[in-house]
């Protein structure tokens, strides 16, 4: 689209008209805002559709003959200019008040046709602007026809890239009734209220009240205030198909045993993905996936890329998993740092990015330094014990993370403390109070630390035992983010908001603090067939709930309650959610929460 856009601007010359002008240097009011609109009036020409059928190929007859376009198109009018030459107006809007913009993204509706010598109006409206390194705008695109502009004829949205949020100042070419005028005017677009400071540019504007009708100012405030991207959490990482094989007896080395087996799609970000869609938020996941059985497998059940590769998981009869040998080669391979690099746009607009450990050092680094330079919180998922070390070189840039006890460890260890951390389970007891004090006591040394090493937020998953959530300080990343990006109403998300009472938050340290806090969420009893889910239903939730605009604690309490519904269905990921019982579940495991450390 970028590169036809330019070809495209060099054979059609755009109509500019009621400009005001300004003074050369750029002032504060002429720096793109959410709610400024960009117009411009033109009229295609014979000349100009033929051209573009003859470039484009597409001499469809409904475009260059009018007894055809009529009899058999069913356009009474005749010829109709192409829908992609219209539309092809907005990115050349756009390209001709900030030079060297990215065109990145565009949805089209057609609603209505555009006769050739129809005079239309063009409309590009910023919806929302991320500024970072690079200038991120959602546009608002509208084509109208008719003389009252009252036809909407194309209707879409785009992204565009900008290097500046300033406008044009200078404009070699201006197109008014058909007359092309050359030379360097010094004239540019502003806000109604600018005022003209040039004696030729009060002669153009003259000009053009004359020649053409009037219409409002070509760029203007829209005062009822900003209209929010809602963007999508993006998840990156495995993809893979789960072979669950579940015996029915107590099975014995060197022979088979009767059993039940199931083909499951499985791969950690998969399942958080997939949590998070069927809690009605909208993730963007990046993966790869093999040519084959399973990869057929895993595509007509997720449309989405991802990861063909078997894992075979061995349970006990409680549902415990006691073995999985996992071939995850591939997405190590081909999940690499340059793949990871054409979904910049979606990661550097993602309200999140949740990476899992399955990916490679190199791959991990390249997404982690994408987020950072947008400002993007990033949440880690160790995948598993030996994976949860890939953490070390890039700690620092990581926001969440989610280790159960022994990665939690291996976390640690992986960044050269002073001493080697260590963790040994407590034999079983029924004191689930004395069980916490004693995880606490074990673990605390290695949260401590791995907070020290740049991470923001620890929840140390503990099985039944349930969660500890570990912090330096109230870093509001997400409520600074929410600002910026449209919240995912949601009719759970509704329903959260309205069982979370403010006097039930528990507060955290407030930002720039250096005590450390940390606190205890129990586990929501369920009767237990299957636990291979819960960890990642823990994660999908709490990332929905984040990208919803809930505070950190209501979040961990709503990724609980998820995993409880998990560990109740054989599937890795439940096929429905009740909004009701989640609602219920996260409110009692808020209203138990507890703080175990705070200096």
């Amino acid at each position: 689209m970028r590169a036809f856009a330019r070809n495209l601007a060099a054979i059609i010359p755009l109509a500019r008209c009621n400009a005001t002008a300004t003074t050369a240097a750029a002032p504060s009011s002429l720096v793109l805002k959410v709610g400024d609109t960009l117009r411009e009036r033109r009229r295609f020409t014979d000349g100009e559709v033929e051209a573009y059928a003859a470039m484009s190929g597409d001499r469809n007859p409904v475009h260059l003959d009018d007894a055809f376009a009529r009899q058999v198109g069913g356009f009474g009018r005749g010829r109709v200019v192409h829908g992609m030459l219209v539309a092809s107006l907005f990115p050349a809007l756009i390209a001709a008040h900030f030079p060297g913009a990215v065109y990145a993204r565009q949805s089209l509706k057609f609603a209505a046709p555009v006769y050739v010598g129809d005079k239309v109006l063009v409309q590009v409206q910023a919806l929302h602007i991320r500024a970072s390194t690079k200038h991120i705008v959602k546009f608002g695109t509208k084509c109208f026809t008719s003389d009252s502009d009252d036809l909407l004829a194309v209707d879409g949205e785009a992204m565009a890239v900008l290097p500046s949020l300033y406008l044009r100042q200078q404009l070699n070419q201006i197109l008014i009734g058909g007359f092309a005028i050359f030379g360097p005017l010094n004239l540019s677009f502003s806000m109604a209220g600018a005022t003209t400071t040039s004696s030729p540019l009060r002669r153009m504007e003259s000009v053009c009240r004359h020649l053409l009708p009037a219409s409002p100012p070509i760029l203007y405030q829209n005062p009822l205030g900003a209209i929010r991207l809602e963007s999508s959490p993006v998840i990156i990482g495995g993809m893979v198909l789960d072979i669950h094989a579940k015996p029915s007896m107590q099975p014995h080395p060197g022979t088979t045993v009767p059993g039940m087996v199931k083909y499951v799609s499985g791969g950690v970000a998969r399942n958080i993905a997939e949590c998070i869609c069927k809690l009605e938020t909208r993730p963007f996941m990046i993966s790869v996936v093999g040519n084959d059985m399973a990869g057929d497998f895993l595509l007509k059940y997720w449309r989405s890329a991802g990861l063909c590769t078997d894992v075979s998981n061995v349970f006990d009869g409680s549902g415990e998993l006691i073995a999985g040998v996992a071939s995850v080669g591939a997405v190590e391979k081909f999940l690499s740092p340059s793949w990871i690099c054409q979904f910049r746009l979606h990661i550097s607009t993602a309200p999140l990015l949740m990476l899992d450990a399955n990916l490679s050092p190199d791959s991990l680094e390249a997404a982690c330094k994408i987020a950072h330079e947008s400002g993007v919180p990033v949440f880690f998922e160790p995948v598993s014990l030996a994976k949860g070390s890939r953490i070390a070189p890039i700690a620092k840039y990581i926001t969440y993370t989610s280790p159960n006890e022994i990665e939690l460890v291996a976390m640690a260890n992986s960044l050269s403390p002073p001493e080697k951390y260590t963790f040994v389970k407590m034999e079983q007891s029924k004191n689930k109070a004395k069980a916490v004090e004693y995880l606490f006591e074990m673990l605390s040394p290695a949260m401590f630390f791995l907070l020290e090493k740049g991470i923001k937020f620890l929840l140390v998953t503990l099985g039944s035992n349930g969660v500890f959530v570990c912090c330096k300080e109230s870093t509001s990343l997400m409520d600074q983010r929410k600002s910026e990006m449209m919240s995912f109403s949601t009719p759970l998300l509704q329903k959260l908001e309205r069982c979370f009472p403010s006097n039930m938050l528990v507060d955290l340290p407030r930002e720039g603090s250096s005590r450390t806090c940390v606190f205890h969420f129990p586990a929501v009893s369920a009767s237990v067939v299957s636990l291979t889910g819960a960890g990642d239903c823990f994660v999908g939730g709490v990332i929905s709930a984040l990208c919803g605009g809930l505070g950190m604690m209501q979040s961990v309490a709503v990724g609980i309650a998820i995993a409880k519904s998990s560990v109740e269905s054989e599937a890795n990921i439940p096929d429905k959610f009740s909004a009701a019982t989640i609602a219920d579940d996260a409110r009692r495991t808020l209203l138990s929460a507890k703080m175990m450390w705070c200096k």
